[in-house]
Order: structure tokens, then C-alpha cells, then sequence
């Protein structure tokens, strides 16, 4: 996600690449969601259930299976994901609850115990009745509904858009510190997930049109409306966004379809033509764009951007003449973030920078690659180190640490300064440090090593040291105040 600030700005199959000798780990089998969901214009209810396909991929039997229920951080003032100083922009009409309920869950027809427990009530446990041993699958059912709020951020509606982001039950990831079960903080992007395939149905009033993760394979009309069958394989997490105001226009690049979803008939070109670029300077740096599709839409979303698989949310109020060039910012760091948490996953909410350091200073590639060296340091000293510099000398930071948990960084400003701005300012002298040719190395042989994957620092910090054979920890020591936990 990018945040503006300022006056403008405020599975698969096993790999068999090598790294000097050393053999990639085998990918973690892929599970399977199932969703069909009915939607009411009127109440802004999803009305349907969730097959989930899971295989316990671990060294240890699980006697419960844990999913995120987002939504439910709505459900109430005090845990609604946005800081105080937020809430007006993000409830523009006033606060109203959204929640998602949980009807039943099966499995094989036999309905199972089940707890929902957490912050805000955004964890479901759900009790297996025998271990799921290592290797074993399981197929479950869940029956749920979920209510949309008036909210202009990622879970909501506004004017223009129905933004349906972080809105079905969603497996925890299961890592060497167990279950993940953080809550759905204020700062950041606070979510961390396992690649998995989906197929989605959802059932529409005709007059929308759907902007969406994956591929539409079918798209039918039953008494009036429309039912949109989608397909997102090897993609990290579901996001649809949908308004009757849409105006659609699409470019390719290299068989990838580019789709911008806008309202007026300015700049809605721009969008697409920065995001075809985009995909095409970081499929040649990094690695290809492994889907058909990417779509950037404009939306009902105070807060600038946000990326999910293969679709972006654009705050629609960048599509004007005045703000073109953070449009085109915004737009280019969104894509960016298909290659770093869309491909290669990470925790984001205890290891954020990896992501977003790698994107944000993605994003200054894009203008050095498209414009040339001069506009990229115009860019890097206007748009980071201006800031970085700004709020060092005002607000300072008693904390200098990079690499923390959301919950550690005191607002949303430290953490983008922080985060996005002086964990760009790092890969820029990582980069200087390491040279060009070894530089892109690393970055194209951590993209293909984590491919489908969740990476964490340390894996960043081996790469890069394998790479240039050279110890590198004291650089991530002196920029992130990084220590190996």
C-alpha cells in the first residue's frame, strides 16, 4: 500500500535452480478455496459458503484449523483498522458496522465445533474431531455472510465503488512460530498468507461491472443478473471491486492483459500506460509477470493505493490534472508490489519493510528504466529523502528501527518514513554497494528462489550474501537496526 502524505504525498513444482550449489526448498502444497457467493445491492450483503481444500504441509499433527475473518474488525469503532485522525475520511457518512457471520462448517456433511475468538473477533478456530496428521488432507465447508460498510478504505463502499478486499475466511499461515493469528492493525498492510488456487462465483445485479483477482472463465445471466465464475491459481489472496460507473479500457504487453478501471474520461490511459510499463520493466529486472492479467482501478479508497493479486484499488480522486504525477507514483509502486508480496509473500506484519522497501524503491527503477537517471534522483530526493529528512528533523523517531511490528511503529507517518522511505534509501545502497550486475542478480535470484513462497529477512540476507559472496549483516544491521531473533 502507499499512503499519501504532504501536500500531494502524505504447488506448484519443485525448483531446480541453484545458488552455488545449493538446492531450493520444495514449495508447500497448495490448498484449494471454493466460493460462491451471492450479493445484495440494496442491504450490501455476500451471501454464500467456502470450500476449502487443505493439506497439512508441517512436521506436526493439527488438532485445529485457524482462519482470519477480517470483517469483523469492522464491527465496532474501537478495532475499525483505521487511526483517529482517520475515521472521517474513512466513514465519510458516519460509522456503521461490517461483519462477517459464520453459519456452519462442515466436513463431509458432519458439522464441527468452532470458536471465533481474537481482537475483535477476526480469528475462527475450528476443532478437527481427529489429528490431521503430516501429509493429510482435509476438505471443509463453511456457511457465511458478510455485511459491507460504508467505509472508503479496502472493506467497503462509497460513492463510486464496492470495494470487496480481506472479506472471505482465510487460512492462517502456519509457520516455525506456529498459527499466525495478528489482528487486523491500524498501520500497514497487516496480512500475511499462503499462495493458494481459487475459484470464485458471484452473482451481481446485470448493471455492475466486476474489476477482479485471477481470470473470468464464465461469465451467465440468471433472472436479471449476472453470474461471474472467476479463476485465480498460484495467487496469494481475492480481491473484487465493483461500481455501475466503470468505463473499461485494456492494452497487452507480452500476452499479459492490462485493464484500467476509471470513471471519467481523463487519465484513466494513464493508468493503463503506466501499469503496462510497469509490468514490463519489472518482468525484464526481476522476472516475468506469472499471470494473464493485471487490472488498476479507481476506487473509493482515501488512502492512496493498495495492491492485491493481479488488481490494484487507486484512490479515484488522483484521476485529475493536479495529481497526475502522484497518480502515475502511486500507480507504478502498486505494480511493483505484483513481483514483492504478490509473488514473493512475506509477514507484513512483522516484517513489512521486505515488501515495501523492495516496492517503493521498485517504483524509483521505474522512472530510472522509463525517463533516465536524472528524473529517478529527481524523483528519489523529492518524493523520499525530502520526506525522510522533513520528519527526521521534526519528529525524529526515538525508535530508528526499520524492521518492527506494526504495532511498534507509533502512526502511520513513522512507519511510511520508516518503512517505505528509508528502507528505499537501503536497497539504493545496497544496490551502489554491490554494483549493478551482482545487485540485479540477487533481486532476480530471490524472485525465482521465493517464487509462490513466503520469504523473510534472513532469506533476503542469504541471497544477497550467497550472491555477492560477501557478509552483508552489518549493512542490514546499520540501515533496518536488523538482529537476527
Amino acid at each position: 500500500m502507499l499512503t499519501i502524505v504532504g501536500a500531494h504525498l502524505r504447488v506448484i513444482e519443485t525448483m531446480t535452480t541453484m545458488i552455488h550449489g545449493e538446492k531450493i526448498p520444495k514449495t508447500k502444497k497448495i490448498n484449494n478455496y471454493t466460493i460462491t457467493v451471492d450479493f445484495d445491492p440494496v442491504e450490501r450483503i455476500l451471501t454464500g459458503n467456502e470450500y476449502i481444500k487443505y493439506t497439512n504441509d508441517e512436521n506436526t499433527s493439527l488438532n485445529a484449523l485457524y482462519f482470519h475473518l477480517y470483517p469483523n474488525a469492522f464491527k465496532d469503532e474501537k478495532t475499525a483498522p483505521f487511526e483517529k485522525n482517520e475515521m472521517d475520511r474513512a466513514y465519510p457518512k458516519g460509522f456503521e458496522p461490517g461483519y462477517i457471520k459464520i453459519h456452519s462448517i462442515q466436513k463431509n456433511g458432519d458439522p464441527l465445533n468452532y470458536v471465533v475468538m481474537g481482537v475483535g473477533e477476526s480469528i475462527l478456530k475450528v476443532h478437527l474431531k481427529e489429528p490431521l496428521e503430516p501429509g493429510e488432507k482435509i476438505a471443509l465447508k463453511l456457511d457465511f455472510s458478510v455485511k459491507i460498510p460504508p467505509s472508503c478504505g479496502r472493506f467497503g463502499y462509497g460513492e463510486n465503488t464496492i470495494n470487496i478486499a480481506n472479506w472471505y475466511p482465510i487460512l492462517s499461515v502456519f509457520d516455525k512460530k506456529g498459527w499466525n493469528l495478528e489482528p487486523y492493525f491500524a498501520i500497514g498492510d497487516p496480512f500475511y498468507s499462503d499462495i493458494a488456487n481459487y475459484r470464485v462465483e458471484i452473482l451481481m445485479p446485470q448493471e455492475y461491472i466486476l474489476g477482479h483477482t485471477g481470470e473470468c472463465i464464465k461469465r451467465e445471466s440468471i433472472d436479471g443478473k449476472i453470474r461471474w465464475t472467476l479463476e485465480g491459481k498460484n495467487v496469494r489472496d481475492f480481491a473484487m471491486i465493483a461500481s455501475e460507473k466503470f468505463k473499461v479500457i485494456d492494452d497487452q504487453i507480452d500476452k499479459i492483459k492490462i485493464y484500467s478501471y476509471y470513471f471519467d474520461d481523463q487519465f484513466g490511459d494513464l493508468a493503463l500506460d503506466v501499469a503496462k510499463d510497469a509490468v514490463g520493466i519489472f518482468s525484464q529486472t526481476y522476472g516475468e509477470y506469472p499471470y494473464k492479467q493485471l487490472s488498476v482501478a479507481a476506487s473509493d479508497f482515501f488512502i492512496g493505493g493498495m495492491e492485491y493479486p493481479n488488481i490494484v484499488f487507486i484512490d479515484e480522486s488522483l484521476y485529475k490534472e493536479e495529481s497526475k504525477e502522484i497518480l502515475e507514483y502511486i500507480v507504478a509502486h502498486e505494480v511493483a508490489h505484483q513481483w514483492w508480496y504478490g509473488v514473493v509473500g512475506n509477514d507484513q506484519v512483522n516484517e513489512a519493510w521486505l515488501d515495501e522497501a523492495l516496492t517503493e524503491y521498485s517504483t524509483l527503477l521505474y522512472y530510472e528504466k522509463k525517463y533516465g537517471v536524472k528524473m529517478e534522483e529527481k524523483v528519489y530526493k523529492n518524493l523520499i529523502v525530502r520526506y525522510y529528512n522533513a520528519y527526521k528533523d521534526s519528529e525524529g523517531s526515538k525508535d530508528p528501527s526499520v524492521c518492527r511490528k506494526l504495532n511498534r511503529f507509533k502512526n502511520s507517518q513513522e512507519y511510511q518514513v520508516l518503512v517505505y522511505y528509508k528502507g528505499a534509501m537501503f536497497i539504493k545502497n545496497l544496490r551502489k554497494e554491490l554494483g549493478d550486475e551482482t545487485f540485479f542478480q540477487v533481486m532476480k535470484v530471490y524472485f525465482d528462489k521465493y517464487k509462490y513462497k513466503n520469504a523473510s529477512t534472513e532469506d533476503f540476507i542469504h541471497v544477497c550474501e550467497k550472491v555477492a559472496n560477501k557478509s552483508l549483516r552489518s549493512n542490514f544491521r546499520k540501515w533496518l537496526r536488523y538482529d537476527k531473533e
